[in-house]
């Protein structure tokens, strides 16, 4: 796949800097499936997070995957860049931060940010995903940081088409 110069040029200007708007934060408990030999999380899984998210992200937005269809069309990944900057371990708690950078045409930009967690007391259970005050830090140590662009398509043509405008403030409005 062939990317534009202003594509790359934005997938990486500011995807390490948290945008304003809403972020939503959905929580992971690290299993033993999904580490390597060097007991830490797959390169491979962390992708599966941050899909993860953004699909939880979409729905407590009020755009599930159902609603998204009535719509006629779907959100497929373009691409994904992801930046490694320490291992999750078996047992850690992770927050995965994302949030909406911007609407452009058929394309959608996401950020995203890994943290791990204070070590838990008590049960040990991930917290409950939830949309962020908007004046709220980090929650711990950060492991990754990531952006998707995401493209529109159309459900009949398979095309991509320029997203509906009523998506914007679901992912872009403070709340």
């Amino acid at each position: 796949m062939v990317f534009t110069a202003d594509e790359q040029e934005h997938a990486i200007a500011g995807a390490r800097v948290p945008q304003p708007g809403p972020h939503f934060a959905a929580h992971f408990k690290v299993r033993q499936y999904e580490m390597d030999a060097f007991g830490h999380v797959n390169n491979a899984v962390y992708l599966h997070y941050l899909e993860q998210a953004a699909t939880e992200h979409a729905a407590a937005a009020g755009w599930s995957g159902e609603h998204v269809r009535t719509l006629g069309g779907t959100w497929v990944a373009r691409r994904h860049e992801i930046e490694y900057l320490r291992p999750a371990l078996g047992n850690d708690l992770l927050q995965v931060v994302t949030w909406a950078v911007e609407f452009r045409g058929a394309r959608a930009f996401r950020d995203y940010a890994i943290y791990r967690l204070a070590p838990a007391s008590g049960d040990g259970r991930a917290p409950a995903d939830r949309f962020l005050a908007p004046d709220e830090p980090p929650a711990g140590e950060p492991l990754v940081t990531a952006r998707t662009i995401w493209v529109w398509l159309d459900l009949v043509t398979g095309r991509p088409r320029r997203i509906p405008p009523e998506m914007h403030a679901a992912f872009f409005d403070m709340r």
